[in-house]
């Protein structure tokens, strides 16, 4: 199979968020479990849970993924003060899962097709994190990332530079003196 990627220096925001966010962008209020993996492209995949108890996958990816780094910090600390409940008989945290940290983040919804056991295509919810805000261990908000670069609208700039053009013919007609006709 060929690799169609282009190489990284020729990657544009413009062109790395038109391939991660397809569909619409929005706020989703998600619990981030302290459970990190990366893709096969390298990006930051985190388990997280949306109302009603569903479990996601939120991945923070391309020139974002560098961002990310203070959510990591903070999410192994909560992680590391889990750890430190459990060794003291608090057995409420001795399952991974129960440590959440409440983040609010604006992306875009991207389904994944994963064989099971059986062979049988199981859907899954992956979030393209576009955005994202969490409190820090001194209770002040910090908000990271960035919204999408969205594209310019090509025909209002053709339209707008042809505009110009015939004004400046308008004006160059309208310029000239009867003998130079």
């Amino acid at each position: 199979m060929t690799n169609r990627r282009r190489p990284a220096s020729q990657i544009t925001p413009l062109i790395e968020d038109s391939g991660l966010f397809k569909r619409e962008v929005r706020d989703v209020p998600v619990e981030l479990v302290p459970v990190f993996s990366r893709n096969n492209r390298g990006d930051l995949v985190v388990k997280g849970i949306v109302q009603p108890g569903a479990e996601i996958e939120v991945v923070f990816a391309g020139r974002r993924l560098r961002e990310a780094a203070s959510l990591v910090e903070r999410m192994r600390k909560l992680r590391m003060q889990g750890a430190r409940s459990a060794l003291n008989g608090h057995e409420a945290m001795n399952q991974i899962s129960r440590l959440r940290l409440p983040v609010q983040v604006r992306g875009t919804w991207r389904f994944r097709f994963q064989p099971d056991e059986s062979g049988w295509e199981v859907k899954s919810y992956q979030l393209m994190a576009a955005q994202w805000a969490f409190v820090d261990e001194d209770g002040m908000t910090v908000l990271c990332g960035m919204p999408p670069a969205e594209p310019d609208d090509r025909r209002q700039e053709r339209a707008r530079a042809a505009r110009t053009r015939q004004a400046e013919a308008k004006a160059r007609t309208a310029a000239r003196t009867p003998q130079d006709r």
